[in-house]
């Protein structure tokens, strides 16, 4: 039925497509400034003796549609500046580009003029202005800067934000701090957090195509959310396009020591190609219990335990295949319909599709309190990932009014076989060697819908937006599978057996089947008034707006293993453990006397409902002094909210409900030294709430990472409430902007976090070991931050050459230093915070000639070492360390006969490792230096992802 609810959104997406127009010339081009060559926003561009015109962007672009072939004199005005003429002739319907520069008039007293043209939000120069003439402190990157990267999601763009790292792949960290502390809107909407175990949005669930910019805001502001430390990323979708436009796209990608090597599976569903399950994997849909309750648990003493155990898939085979190359495809198409002068429509249509697979091969290792080397692994790890994402977008706009109506679906499907060794078995104590299988496959499904509207007055003083919204989230992990066969070390590998009890099932290690979904559903409503005052000449505005928020999760896992009874003959149970792990379950071995059987072990704690209400209000000031030069933006934001969750622990039901209400003060400063420069200092009070999962009784394992996770509340030696973190920021920047496309910016913050919310090792070692969630006292973070995006121009000046006009740099750094005091239950000292990199660079060189059509760039990111999960040092516990990651990627596009662009990337250039290590001696520090025995850190998990070789075509029209 969520399938289906699903399908028809899509369709509904679809048919939501308005009709496709013709095509025609049109008339495209740049008004520049004589003086700086910076572009001039509304200029008025006419072709005489027609109806057609248009005014530029904040770009200084312009359009005009729909030429009919002939010779046409377009005329450029500006108030202040030299008229220009300029006579084009169109010829069997081929576009015509003019770039044309404006020289000012004499000077002249003039009046007070307004000039309204249509914004572009997607370029670098929009974005720089944005930021430029924010309220708060912020970084951003357009789609612009996006174009000229390989990055394919909205992951692997926002890590080229200053100051932003990436962990996972696909979960986002700010100025050292991890998910948790950073909040996520999707336009103008919270985004739902889509892990299961923790607060986070996943990144990788936008594609970059998708996107129009996405803004970073580093200080609070009154009507920023409160639940914030890091930062408050904003994703914004293409909205109302400027031009009608058509574009599709095709990529194949290698991956070094991956693509073209054997690949495991199991037998997929008919849709893992579209990224859900087809029902393939489910639960048996006549299984008893089907709440799930925990009492009722299904056992071999039920009456049809041999067709219960039958019903289940018992398709446990390892298929092998080559690995194929990875594919992706997206199509958009951007139309604009003038329905009057006065009022316009368009629509933004996107589609994204992408099939990649992986085949990493994995070292693990571990130890014993000390640098002796306990059991080592061996992963082949193979894994296919399918994106399919739908965008469509309408709006409509009317003088100053404008309404959009956005709708976002993204499904992703992530298929995996895990094929472990244990490659150090001991000669003298005779350990065990071991051969795992873990085979699972998770979907996620998203859908979001924005209703928004923006209303101003005439004069431009009054403005008022609204959104209505709403988030789907859907997650389901149908039918995770796992296996351990043992053999002794002097045994050969006929000997392997697996581990399957007699007694209560296993579902890790014992033929365990595991079956968890989860729904999330939010609705939200926001809106903000604003008004432009005058007392007799002292101007200042004010803003009033208000955030609802409500959000409701119900979680359930089931886990099942096979048993084998302890009566069973020797000789037979000998004859079915020794099965290979394609027979093993086969139809004839299960439910009979003698045979395997399926039991439930699913826990009360397996299960969880919660709910949040959250209710914020808040009023702002923004002042001007000194003619416009000093402008005081501040004001406060109350946020009362609601956190309920309901779950059961030893049967006992368990019915949290935590109501706080936070008063939050902010002020943000700025000073403009000259035109180009400013400096800012802000203050705020932010947040941090637990996340649902963070404070449920919860437990799971994870096999393919080899730990298990405790929510908060689930009964350990820390067992607690979270607590709400509270965090004063302090935040300081200069900023230079020589021109509309560069800038130079430096900063440098602090921040006082009380009660931070940490993930704590409990146990450190082999298959036990497992993690909470945690208070900490408190912590300091504090650091520099440097942005730099320069057009290299001034060489040429220098050298009297024209060889760097086309160049142009992009660099940040970030600097930072943390410090956190743990409670007196934590065994542990003094220690940076989890996530936080002590560096991270990022640096960009980009080629681009237009009149050529060739683009190229060079890309560089690395981050320092960073602690991943927080150890007991008191106890000899070590945190576990993610090591840096150097990124080097080059990428080349050239453009054919006008529509057809080629490109041609290779990331990775430096055949980086992507590694893990543990603190053996609890110094709070990690050395790199693994060979040296004089150094106990050890490594604890390495493998090379390879050289990442990708070729793209794309037709645009």
């Amino acid at each position: 039925m969520y399938k289906n609810l699903y399908l028809a959104r899509i369709f509904t997406i679809l048919f939501s497509f308005l009709s496709l127009q013709g095509f025609a010339a049109k008339i495209t081009g740049t008004v520049l400034d004589a003086k700086d060559n910076s572009p001039i926003i509304g200029v008025v561009v006419i072709v005489k003796n027609t109806d057609k015109g248009a005014q530029t962007d904040v770009d200084g672009k312009f359009e005009i549609n729909n030429i009919e072939d002939g010779t046409y004199e377009v005329l450029f005005s500006y108030i202040g500046y030299k008229k220009v003429l300029e006579t084009v002739t169109v010829i069997k319907g081929k576009d015509v580009d003019l770039n044309i520069i404006l020289k000012e008039e004499e000077k002249k007293t003039l009046k007070d003029v307004t000039v309204k043209a249509t914004r572009n939000t997607h370029t670098e120069n929009a974005v720089i202005m944005e930021m430029r003439k924010s309220n708060q402190i912020v970084s951003g990157i357009s789609a612009q800067q996006i174009g000229k990267t390989m990055d394919r999601n909205a992951a692997d763009v926002v890590k080229r934000v200053p100051g932003v790292t990436i962990m996972d792949d696909k979960f986002i960290m700010v100025r050292g701090l991890i998910d948790r502390y950073n909040t996520v809107w999707l336009n103008d909407m919270g985004a739902p957090s889509s892990e299961v175990d923790k607060k986070a949005f996943s990144f990788d669930v936008i594609p970059s195509g998708q996107i129009d910019r996405i803004l970073v805001y580093k200080t609070a502001a009154p009507e920023l959310p409160g639940d914030f430390a890091g930062g408050m990323v904003k994703i914004y979708t293409t909205s109302i396009p400027s031009t009608t436009s058509y574009s599709a796209g095709f990529q194949f990608s290698k991956r070094e020591y991956s693509t073209g090597t054997p690949f495991n599976y199991n037998e997929p569903s008919k849709t893992d190609w579209l990224g859900y399950d087809d029902g393939k994997r489910s639960l048996p849909a006549n299984l008893p219990n089907p709440e799930g309750i925990p009492e009722k648990n299904i056992n071999k003493n039920d009456p049809n335990i041999q067709s219960i155990s039958k019903s289940f898939n018992n398709d446990w085979a390892v298929k092998t295949k080559t690995t194929s190359p990875d594919m992706r495809f997206n199509f958009s198409a951007y139309n604009v319909f003038p329905v009057s002068k006065k009022v316009k429509i368009g629509n933004a249509l996107a589609v994204n599709y992408t099939n990649t697979n992986t085949n990493y091969q994995i070292d693990r290792f571990e130890y014993s309190g000390d640098t002796t080397l306990g059991e080592s692994y061996k992963d082949k790890t193979s894994v296919n990932n399918v994106s399919s994402a739908i965008m469509d977008n309408v709006a409509v706009g009317w003088g100053n009014n404008k309404i959009e109506f956005k709708n976002l679906y993204n499904q992703i499907g992530r298929s995996s076989l895990v094929d472990r060794y244990n490659t150090s078995p001991d000669s003298i104590n005779m350990f065990n060697v071991t051969h795992d299988y873990g085979m699972a496959y998770e979907s996620r499904a998203i859908y979001t819908t924005q209703l928004t509207g923006t209303h101003k007055s005439a004069d431009d003083k009054r403005k008022y937006t609204w959104t209505l919204g709403y988030t789907d989230l859907f997650k389901n992990m149908p039918d995770l599978r796992r296996i351990r066969y043992v053999r002794s070390y002097a045994d050969d590998d006929t000997m392997y057996a697996t581990t399957i009890p007699s007694g209560s099932p296993d579902p890790v290690y014992g033929g365990g089947r595991v079956f968890s979904q989860l729904y999330e559903k939010t609705y939200v409503f926001n809106h903000q008034f604003s008004q432009k005052l005058r007392i007799k000449t002292f101007e200042f505005e004010v803003f009033a707006g208000n955030y609802i928020e409500y959000k409701g999760r119900a979680y359930a896992l089931r886990q099942f293993g096979a048993t084998l009874a302890a009566s069973t003959p020797i000789a037979i149970k000998r004859q079915l453990t020794r099965l290979p792990v394609d027979q093993i379950f086969a139809e004839q071995n299960m439910g009979g006397t003698n045979q395997f059987k399926m039991e439930e072990n699913t826990s009360d704690y397996d299960k969880y409902d919660a709910k949040n209400m959250l209710i914020a209000s808040y009023l702002a000031l923004k002042l001007n002094f000194f003619n416009d030069k000093l402008t005081v933006y501040g004001g406060v934001r109350n946020e009362y909210n609601t956190y309920t969750i309901h779950s059961y622990t030893n049967q006992v039901l368990m019915e949290t409900k935590l109501p706080t209400n936070f008063i939050l003060p902010s002020i943000n400063v700025s000073y403009n030294i000259t035109d180009k420069q400013l400096v800012r200092v802000a203050y705020g009070k932010t947040l941090n709430r637990p996340e649902f999962r963070e404070n449920s009784p919860s437990y799971f394992y994870d096999m393919e990472n080899r730990w298990g996770i405790y929510g908060a509340m689930f009964p350990t030696a820390f067992s607690d409430t979270l607590k709400v973190a509270q965090i004063h920021n302090v935040d300081a920047r200069w900023e230079w902007y020589p021109s509309n496309s560069e800038m130079i910016q430096a900063g440098v913050f602090y921040k006082d976090i009380k009660d931070p919310i940490q993930q704590v090792i409990l146990n450190p070692e082999g298959t036990n070991r497992s993690f909470t969630f945690a208070n900490m006292e408190r912590a300091v973070s504090y650091g520099l931050e440097l942005d730099v995006r320069k057009s290299l121009s001034f060489v040429d000046d220098w050298f009297k050459t024209n060889v760097f006009s086309n160049l142009s740099l992009v660099g940040n750094a970030a600097f930072i230093k943390s410090e956190m005091r743990p409670i007196a239950t934590i065994l542990t000292d003094k220690s940076p915070m989890i996530g936080q990199s002590p560096y991270m660079y990022n640096a960009g060189l980009y080629y681009q000639n237009d009149s050529v059509g060739l683009q190229a760039s060079v890309l560089y990111n690395v981050f320092g070492p960073r602690i991943a999960y927080l150890g007991q040092t008191k106890s000899n516990v070590g945190n576990i360390w993610e090591l840096p990651f150097n990124s080097f990627d080059l990428i080349v596009s050239k453009k054919f006969f006008k529509y057809l662009t080629v490109s041609f990337g290779v990331q990775n250039l430096l055949d980086q490792k992507v590694r893990t290590a543990q603190d053996i001696n609890a110094d709070n520090k990690i050395s790199t230096s693994f060979t040296d025995k004089a150094n106990p850190d050890r490594l604890i998990m390495s493998y090379r992802p390879g050289r990442y070789y990708t070729i793209g075509v794309k037709v645009k029209i």
